[in-house]
């Protein structure tokens, strides 16, 4: 089967996690990492997930899973081992036109969760269909010495001369030559060994003098995570 790629924007978002155990755990912090707002049905559920409810992060149920329970929902994912209510759960989402993730169960799910190597706003992420998802996390811990944090610092800085360059109408016509001189020159270089005051010499030397300079470098400074 042939999957779409796309990446959701969920910050705000009901996501629902049936089920409380070590593969619900770590998709209730992938959620919360984007800004979800996530809600728990199990009747158990392991340590990290009790603490995150009891800090209000999160929202825990603990009972089982019933019909109803996915109204509202932007994603469901059914992480718990009863084939029963994966069933009912799969019947459900579908009946509804929510996308649904059963993890045991590939050929269930309307929607698969890739292995995802994030440095700052860059987001790599390596997918098999759900046939394989170790030789996807080994793919990705691959390119993780590749693609490091001057990756998303590099991001950081192109996101910011992109915000000042594209509303600009006297820079519309030529604003791709723009983009196109930073990623052609030593800026990534200059990132990478941290030469705050190269980089920004540099970026005077080939880009427009109405552009503050000064806030490329700085978002360019930034840590990333």
């Amino acid at each position: 089967m042939t999957h779409y790629p796309v990446n959701l924007v969920i910050k705000d978002q009901l996501c629902l996690v049936i089920g409380g155990g070590s593969v619900a755990t770590r998709k209730v912090t992938s959620l919360l990492a984007c800004g979800a707002a996530v809600r728990v049905i199990s009747p158990q559920a392991k340590k990290r997930i009790c603490e995150l409810a009891e800090s209000g992060v999160l929202e825990w149920q603990q009972r089982k899973y019933r019909h109803g329970d996915l109204q509202g929902a932007r994603l469901v994912f059914a992480a718990t081992d009863s084939h029963d209510i994966q069933d009912l759960i799969i019947a459900e989402a579908n009946a509804a036109g929510i996308l649904v993730n059963v993890v045991t169960r590939p050929e269930a799910c309307t929607f698969q969760v890739p292995a995802a190597l994030r440095q700052g706003e860059l987001l790599i992420t390596v997918s098999t269909g759900g046939g394989s998802p170790a030789l996807a996390t080994r793919i990705k811990q691959e390119l993780q010495p590749v693609y490091g944090p001057e990756y998303g610092r590099l991001v950081a800085l192109m996101s910011e001369l992109r915000r000042q360059v594209v509303p600009s109408s006297g820079l519309q016509t030529e604003h791709k030559r723009i983009f196109e001189r930073v990623l052609e020159a030593d800026t990534f270089t200059h990132i990478r060994k941290q030469e705050w005051g190269e980089l920004e010499a540099l970026l005077r030397t080939i880009l427009p003098s109405t552009l503050n300079i000064s806030s490329l470098v700085e978002c360019a400074r930034k840590e990333v995570s």
